[in-house]
């Protein structure tokens, strides 16, 4: 009798979701640029999405031949703040795009409201989520579709790599036509080189050594010496020959171990979101104010200081992870932004975010030792921001 076969990765994260269709790319950015490609959008029509996000969101949309514009953000929440849509024009709108940042949830009510009176698609960006759930459904499942990126930090990490959910059939047959008609997978040597990264961040990526390694991985990929999140193309705004391509085989592979703990990691992070959360008060630092944060697993628990370039240098040189997203509006720092649509003080809670926002890790490899001496190290050389929490008012509207 033979044996049946194990289900795929995109079998595994189908039925994870319940349902959709998956595709497994080189990098998330690419699942949304697929994604616009199958919606068939006018050329040059607008996509609105927070002016709180990484370049490469921005990047796709025009590489899709489509505007993005950017819309402030909510400062309780860090995502796209409702209230923003009710004075945004609609006219030529074709899309808008929503994060979840951090693995906060949007105010998914209020999106499909708007839009959905509209005609308008909603698209998820979840490379910060993997397993949030809001009234029952998992962040993912709302849009037209879904991105997800499995980059070395994210939730659901895959060693760079990215997912496309589609959650309408006919929209799925429009993306796999645009993937078989043009995409390219990955060649043998890259494959080689991915797999070898993968096992250097597996073996050497510790909390006390990540800073540390994460500048080494920035200078290398500089110089072009290892498979980086962004080509110095991308940050120019110029599409890489090599963009549409799919998901190597290691990280396929590695994409199938993740699976496999999925539910272990959702309920760690999940514990250490919790963990931040309560404990933060107590040292003077001003948590998240929606409610049933500690129901939600983040991918990184943020924290407003005052003192970021100081806390950011010292955390590096004391072994701690400590870390920054987003530096600018549209990371990282150095991103011409004017290359995408953005100008200066057209998002100012996103600008205020990006001087006083650090970000505390919750991963498998923190335990509650390491999360200790993380606070501890808050108390001490962390100054509390001027406390934007109660300025947000949608906040208070979420539950778990």
């Amino acid at each position: 009798m033979r044996d049946t076969p194990s289900p795929s990765l995109c079998g595994k994260i189908e039925a994870f979701f319940g349902g959709g269709r998956c595709f497994l790319l080189a990098k998330g950015r690419v699942g949304l640029y697929v994604g616009l490609r199958a919606l068939g959008l006018p050329p040059g029509s607008t996509v609105l999405m927070p002016g709180y996000t990484c370049m490469v969101v921005p990047s796709a949309v025009q590489f899709a031949g489509l505007k993005p514009v950017y819309l402030d953000i909510d400062p309780g929440t860090y995502n796209l703040d409702p209230k923003q849509l009710e004075t945004a024009a609609a006219d030529g709108v074709a899309a808008i795009i929503v994060q979840h940042t951090y693995g906060i949830p949007c105010d998914m009510t209020a999106v499909e409201r708007w839009a959905g009176a509209r005609g308008i698609p909603v698209v998820e960006d979840c490379c910060h989520t993997f397993g949030t759930s809001v009234d029952g459904r998992l962040c993912g499942t709302f849009g037209s579709f879904a991105f997800m990126s499995g980059q070395w930090s994210k939730p659901f990490s895959t060693g760079l790599g990215g997912m496309l959910l589609m959650n309408d059939a006919a929209l799925a047959a429009r993306a796999e036509r645009v993937i078989q008609e043009e995409a390219r997978p990955p060649t043998p040597f890259k494959n080689f080189v991915l797999g070898m990264q993968i096992l250097a961040y597996r073996g050497l990526v510790r909390p006390s050594t990540a800073g540390t390694i994460t500048e080494c991985y920035r200078a290398l990929n500089r110089l072009g010496l290892v498979v980086g999140s962004s080509s110095n193309q991308e940050l120019a705004g110029v599409m890489p020959a090599e963009y549409l391509t799919t998901m190597a085989p290691c990280q396929i592979r590695r994409g199938l171990c993740e699976m496999a703990r999925i539910e272990q990691n959702i309920g760690h992070r999940r514990h250490m979101t919790g963990f931040y959360h309560r404990e933060l008060p107590r040292i003077g630092f001003a948590p998240l104010a929606c409610a049933g944060v500690d129901q939600w697993p983040f991918v990184r628990y943020p924290v407003r200081v005052g003192n970021k370039d100081e806390v950011l240098s010292r955390a590096i040189r004391m072994g701690l992870e400590i870390g920054s997203w987003f530096e600018v509006p549209l990371h990282p720092a150095g991103t011409r932004m004017e290359t995408f649509g953005y100008r200066e003080g057209m998002c100012p809670e996103a600008e205020s975010a990006c001087r006083e926002v650090i970000n505390l890790p919750t991963h498998l490899k923190v335990n509650q030792a390491t999360a200790e001496r993380t606070l501890e190290f808050l108390r001490k050389h962390a100054v509390p921001a001027e406390d934007k929490v109660m300025r947000s008012r949608s906040a208070a509207r979420f539950t778990s």
